[in-house]
């Protein structure tokens, strides 16, 4: 019983991971996309700049000496987000067209790459644009709505009490502190063991006599009898419309 009533809680701490790691891969698309808008604008607003030849000579140079692009801070690009601009950077780097933009390590939100394409000297040069984030997953994840698996998690948490605290419950309860006859233990034994302390009564006449044509008769006494020895243990038995029994333990 108690195997399954802890897959509830189980089920819905599951829920509330599957949840939260969907909010925070949301949160990572968002600041992607956020990226995205900023670097096209920038783009935009900075190709004339870019694909002047003096730019263009600069980062050849660049490109020849050290094959690594030009990266500075984008603090001055509007995102949507105001917080990265305190963590986003933009790389500028000059390749031919089937170049790729040089490998930057770590763990970090890329833009799309944005392609400039210039005619300099007779020559068709790409000017290629990325921006970059330095987020860290636990910055993300305080980006992410959490709100619905925070839910999920505390009512994982509260059905796990709730589980427990009835389990305990049982556990004070114990037919070996009551004063009974092996006839009302043999009784008392098989509604604790069962699903919900219920069992029909023909399978608790079929078990405690066998056979025996007035069998019903005798379990109603055998009931009766035992109810008040489970009075003292706080716990009763329970007829359910003449077809089963069930015990209580009251808490």
């Amino acid at each position: 019983m108690l195997r399954y009533c802890l897959l509830v809680p189980l089920a819905l701490l599951v829920a509330s991971v599957v949840a939260g790691w969907r909010s925070y891969a949301d949160a990572r698309e968002d600041i992607a996309d956020d990226l995205n808008e900023a670097m096209i604008a920038l783009a935009n607003e900075n190709r004339n700049l870019w694909t002047r030849q003096d730019t263009v000579a600069a980062l050849r140079t660049m490109h020849e000496t050290t094959r690594k692009p030009v990266i500075y801070q984008a603090s001055d690009v509007n995102f949507r987000n105001p917080n990265l601009k305190d963590k986003a950077y933009i790389a500028v780097a000059l390749a031919d067209k089937y170049a790729e933009m040089p490998k930057i390590n770590g763990d970090k939100i890329a833009s799309e790459s944005i392609i400039l394409v210039t005619e300099t000297d007779g020559n068709s040069l790409a000017i290629r644009v990325q921006g970059f984030a330095d987020c860290s997953m636990a910055s993300v994840f305080s980006l992410s709505d959490q709100r619905v698996p925070g839910v999920l998690f505390a009512l994982s948490l509260l059905s796990m009490t709730s589980v427990f605290v009835w389990r305990k419950k049982e556990e004070k309860f114990t037919i070996d502190s009551i004063k009974l006859t092996p006839m009302q233990r043999q009784l008392v034994q098989m509604l604790l063991d069962a699903p919900g302390h219920k069992v029909d009564k023909q399978t608790l006449c079929a078990a405690l006599w066998g056979n025996k044509s007035n069998a019903e008769e005798s379990l109603y006494t055998l009931v009766r009898r035992t109810k008040g020895a489970l009075a003292e243990a706080n716990a009763e038995i329970v007829c359910n419309r003449g077809e089963s029994y069930e015990l209580h333990i009251n808490s």
